[in-house]
Order: C-alpha cells, then sequence, then structure tokens
C-alpha cells in the first residue's frame, strides 16, 4: 500500500510512534506535536477530517468510544499521549486494534511496528478482554447477594458507628494534607513517566509500567519483573526520604528499582533529596 492509503488512525498512531521514538527521554506528546509530526510526514496535502477527532477520542484507549474503538493511544493526567501499552487501563468498551495491522501499512513505516513490539511493549501481549483474569471474576459469587437487602446491609454495619470516641481518631499532625498531595503529585509522575528509562543505584537501566491506579511492573531488559509494587507501598516509602542507599528501602518489593524511582529527578520534580541516579 503506498503511502496515500494510510488510514486516520494509522497515520496519527505513526507520528506518536515516531516521536516517542525519536525522543525517548520524552514520555509524552502533546496534540500540537502530534499533529506537526503528522504535517511533516505529509502523507496527505493537508490534515483529513478525522485526524483532529482520532488524535482526542477515537486512538485513545482510556477515554470513552463514540464510533471508533480503537486502543492506539493512552491520555495521562496532564493531557498529554503516549503510544497504548499492554497493562494500560483501557475503557471496557474499547476492544479495538492497539497498532497499525502490517499490511495496512506503508512499508516505510514496519521498522516503527518492529520497534512498538519487541522494545516499547516489551514482547508484551494485550490480553483479549474476554480472557482477562479479573474481568472474568465478575458476578462471581452474585447468589450469595439476591435475597440480601443491601441499604439494610449497609445500615446494620453502620450501627454503633455514633458510639465511638472522636478522640480515638485524632486530626493529623501538621502537614498531614501537604504530605498527601505531595503523593499524589509524585504519582502523577511517575504515571507520567512510565516508559522512560530509569538507572538504580549500580546503574542498570530499567523501565516500568503503571497497572491503573492501583500498581507499578518494573521492566528490566525487556521482561517483566514477576512482583508487582503497590501504590500503598510506593506511598510508604515516601515516608523515609531522604533515601541514600537502597537498603533503605529493603522491606518492600523491588527495592533497587524503587530506590531508582523515587531518588529520580523527574520523580521527585526536580527536588531530589536522596542519592544521585541520572
Amino acid at each position: 500500500m503506498d503511502k496515500q492509503g494510510i488510514k486516520v488512525a494509522d497515520e496519527c498512531w505513526v507520528a506518536l510512534a515516531l516521536l516517542m521514538k525519536a525522543r525517548p527521554e520524552q514520555a509524552s506528546f502533546s496534540t500540537r506535536e502530534i499533529l506537526n509530526k503528522i504535517r511533516e510526514e505529509h502523507a496527505h496535502p493537508e490534515l483529513r477530517p478525522g485526524v483532529h477527532a482520532h488524535i482526542h477520542q477515537h486512538n485513545v484507549a482510556n477515554s470513552p468510544p463514540s464510533t471508533a474503538r480503537y486502543r492506539m493511544f493512552y491520555r495521562l493526567a496532564d493531557s498529554k499521549l503516549r503510544l497504548y501499552r499492554p497493562g494500560d487501563a483501557a475503557h471496557p468498551e474499547r476492544k479495538g486494534k492497539t497498532n497499525p495491522v502490517r499490511d495496512e501499512l506503508p512499508s516505510k513505516y514496519h521498522s516503527l511496528l518492529d520497534w512498538y513490539e519487541k522494545d516499547y511493549c516489551g514482547g508484551l501481549a494485550p490480553l483479549p478482554n474476554e480472557e482477562d483474569p479479573i474481568l472474568s471474576l465478575r458476578g462471581l459469587g452474585k447468589e450469595i447477594w439476591a435475597d440480601v437487602d443491601a441499604d439494610k446491609y449497609v445500615n446494620d454495619l453502620r450501627s454503633g458507628w455514633e458510639a465511638i470516641e472522636p478522640s480515638r481518631f485524632p486530626p493529623r499532625s501538621g502537614g498531614g494534607v501537604s504530605s498527601i498531595h505531595g503523593a499524589e503529585a509524585i504519582w502523577d509522575r511517575v504515571v507520567r513517566y512510565q516508559g522512560a528509562e530509569f538507572k538504580t543505584a549500580t546503574r542498570r537501566p530499567f523501565t516500568y509500567r503503571v497497572d491503573g491506579d492501583s500498581g507499578i511492573w518494573f521492566i528490566r531488559e525487556g521482561h517483566v519483573i514477576d512482583r508487582r509494587l503497590w501504590r500503598g507501598e510506593l506511598e510508604q516509602a515516601l515516608k523515609k526520604r531522604p533515601l541514600t542507599k537502597t537498603s533503605d528501602l529493603q522491606k518492600f518489593q523491588c527495592s533497587s528499582y524503587l530506590f531508582g524511582l523515587l531518588t529520580d529527578s523527574r520523580i521527585l520534580g526536580g527536588k531530589e533529596t536522596g542519592a544521585k541516579n541520572g
């Protein structure tokens, strides 16, 4: 297929893939950057009408679908976009393709598909929704609640709460709110920089991907470390800052990777408090 025959969704994917491959230090890109890349590639004399819709909505996995149900992009908290990666959260009604079909893509871009599958995704293959182990649990045990009045059940659980002495739940000490905001800000940056390269204290490179809003999977040399770091663990680890050595986090899973993450200025917002960790 010649370049004039490229589909709109694929044209948008190619532009973002080219940006991410050429600038791996940048974790995500704005709509303007993607549009400029499409113009630079010049697959068509002018932007086709559907380009904006595909960038903003049709290609975005974690956005409610309208007509197209592709899972080609992933929108981060700052509204910038990166390519979808297996394991990313997607709207349950989206079951479309995550990348172009090779035979439908101009041959000049086939190397992008190779990069996407082998390097960006690390060889991970997406699970069809019907095989998702979490989704497969839907409805399990529903017979237990068949004859239960939900409102009465909740009210029974709450009975007696008024008798609890307020003194048992003292207000948080000064700085509590700002600590929560700090953890949220750091989590937003963790989400933003997933897929970027980080280094452990011994300079071993690694990447990671965020599992919804609950945890992190670390990736070393294309292989996923078979232990998930939960978000709650990361927030507990933040309380141990400033960090100076990996053993500061020895009680946490994946401590060497966690140390590399929490001593990197990108995650700390330019205020690195622990050991230098490039």
